[in-house]
């Protein structure tokens, strides 16, 4: 019994040290890119997204333009939202809204500095993105309409709701839904821009 705890101890180090030899890769791709720290609040998938889009990603996390996390050609200001899928189940779910349109799968898109009407004013001059990922692989970008991330229905509804009374405990996590049904996303909302259907 002993040696087969020590066993798993030694293939456990090893995993480890192999782990360790790959985000050493990650982090010199990363400077390659021109990002300090790849991993930092997901700068990776942003890189995935920007790659994707061709848009230049910002290499500082809070952007070199206020509120937003990458430029496109035309000098356009963009927020990228990212979401990780957990399960390969949440994945045929996801699919099946985006893709097949036999289920629904309610994406989300958390802006930590949407708590008033003035920085969610702010929103409206840049496009929005929200990308979903699952394990290494981007699986969809959506390109989210800014008047349906500025509206009533979006930010502006906590906001509407604080400015009547209701107190949050925090001013962060101001939400925005993005709604996958129907083979796309539900009308108004935006559209998919990439998709990479993995189930094939």
């Amino acid at each position: 019994m002993l040696n087969e705890e020590k066993i798993k101890v030694m293939i456990r180090k090893e995993k480890v040290k192999l782990l360790l030899s790959r985000v050493k890769e990650i982090y010199t791709i990363g400077d390659d890119l021109g990002h300090p720290n790849i991993l930092e609040k997901a700068k990776w998938k942003e890189e995935s997204i920007g790659a994707e889009l061709g848009h230049t990603v910002f290499s500082k996390s809070t952007g070199d333009v206020k509120g937003a996390d990458a430029l496109d050609e035309n000098g356009k200001a963009w927020e990228y939202k990212t979401q990780e899928l957990n399960t390969f189940k949440d994945v045929l779910r996801f699919f099946e809204s985006v893709v097949d349109g036999t289920n629904t799968f309610a994406g989300s898109m958390t802006y930590n500095n949407g708590y008033s009407r003035e920085n969610v004013n702010s929103y409206k001059d840049i496009g929005h993105i929200h990308g979903v990922f699952f394990r290494g692989d981007m699986l969809a970008i959506t390109e989210v309409s800014t008047d349906y991330v500025t509206s009533d229905n979006g930010l502006m509804k906590r906001v509407i709701k604080e400015e009547n009374g209701k107190k949050y405990k925090s001013t962060n996590g101001n939400g925005v839904g993005v709604h996958y049904e129907n083979g796309g996303v539900r009308n108004g909302e935006g559209k998919v821009v990439f998709i990479d259907d993995i189930r094939k």
